[in-house]
């Protein structure tokens, strides 16, 4: 039962459910109570930071042309 336990809440997490989430679903006296068991199974702060920029930068178009290339500017 207790493996249950744990498989339900890595899913819970896989899916981004916040730390609070999992601490109600749980039955968890407290927020601190989940992290100490979990921590090492949410998305590190480098992980998901760099998926945000990444996300920003891909939907701003180049402003340089590709390597190779000489940029032909217009007068």
């Amino acid at each position: 039962m207790h493996d249950l336990r744990h498989f339900y809440a890595s899913v819970l997490i896989k899916h981004r459910e916040s730390v609070k989430t999992v601490q109600k679903r749980l039955g968890h006296a407290k927020p601190s109570i989940t992290l100490n068991t979990y921590t090492h199974l949410w998305p590190d702060e480098e992980d998901t930071t760099r998926a945000a920029i990444e996300a920003v930068f891909s939907a701003v178009p180049s402003m340089c042309p590709p390597r190779g290339q000489v940029a032909i500017s217009s007068i």
